[in-house]
Parts: C-alpha cells; structure tokens; sequence
C-alpha cells in the first residue's frame, strides 16, 4: 500500500462492524490522503494454491474415509487441516500412505468451479457441505460454492487456483493426533 510515496505493509485484515478493516505495519502519515493498493501477488497465489490442496485433502479423506474437516489454516511455512474420523475408520486409515494417495488423485489436472447459490439450495445438498452451511450465519441468503471436479465440494468464500496443476508439487509433512478421532495434517508446498 502506498500513500503519498511512502509504502505500508498490510500486516492483517479484518471484519469490523460489517467494514474490511485492514491493519498496517504503521499509522498513516495522512488519514485523509488516499492510497493506493497493491496485491502481493507471490504471496497470495502462494495461499491459492494451499487452500486448493486443503480442499483437495478434506474432500479425499471424506469421500474414502468420511472425515470432516474441523478446521484449516495457511501460516508461512506450510498450511495445516484437522479432520474428525468416524470411530471404526480411525484405525484402518494408511496415514503413511496419504501423501502418495493425494498426489495420485493431483496426477491429473481437475477444473475449480465457483458458483453462487440460494441458501436453501444449498441446505438441500448432501454430503459434507452440509456441515459448513449450517455453521454460516443466518443473515447470509447467497453462498459461493467451490467445487473441485469429482473431488470436493465447499461452501467457501477464499481464493483459489483454477485448475488443481497450479498446486504444483507438495509433500505431508507432519501428521499429528489432536484428540482419539482427530488428526492434524501438516503440508508444505515444494516450490
């Protein structure tokens, strides 16, 4: 960000009150000169391509093992899913065999597609979406929805690549139990 020829690093952003907040590395010389932005494009297609994979592992470990996905975040180094695992799967999952299993569904290119759909819509459809839609709030009457061919499906509002060969190559680098049925699953990408 730029005001006035001196640079700002947006350091975070955040809802506020219904605004997009965002939080720089300083104050503002002048709050009422403007500025103008820029996207740190390495960075944030760095994080595209992370959210795709933490896609691409929640929608394979719930197709073969019908895991949820509790949670996910993309830090600097590597990015991070914790899933919950039925009680009778847990056991029989080949964990030491995930990274191969995943980059063998990633061996052929798959389209994302974005979508805007009535909430009740997407209330009616079945399988893991279900979950995340019923943790969106009320208030929402519109949801995007990302869809990986043939591998997951999400209501998500975040940045993604277009197609899953833009991931590039990646390697499991931790997997970690976080309680009886859950795991955390630790991936960075291998530039």
């Amino acid at each position: 960000m730029q005001q006035e020829g001196q640079a700002y690093k947006v350091v975070n952003v955040r809802k506020e009150n219904g605004e997009i907040v965002h939080e720089l590395d300083r104050p503002l010389q002048n709050g009422s000169s403007p500025v103008i932005m820029k996207i740190d494009w390495p960075w944030r297609f760095r994080n595209m391509r992370y959210h795709t994979l933490l896609h691409v592992i929640a929608g394979y470990i719930y197709q073969h093992y019908k895991a949820l996905a509790t949670s996910s975040h993309i830090e600097k180094e590597y990015a991070r899913i914790e899933s919950a695992f039925p009680d009778d799967v847990i056991e029989t999952v080949p964990f030491e065999q995930l990274d191969q299993s995943l980059k063998n569904v990633l061996a052929q290119p798959h389209d994302v597609h974005t979508t805007i759909i009535s909430r009740k819509e997407a209330e009616k459809k079945e399988g893991a979406i279900k979950t995340v839609i019923n943790l969106l709030p009320q208030q929402l009457h519109k949801i995007r929805i990302v869809q990986i061919d043939n591998i997951d499906e999400q209501a998500c509002g975040g940045t993604h690549v277009k197609n899953t060969k833009d991931i590039g190559d990646f390697s499991i680098i931790k997997i970690q139990n976080k309680g009886p049925k859950k795991k955390r699953i630790k991936v960075k990408l291998i530039d």
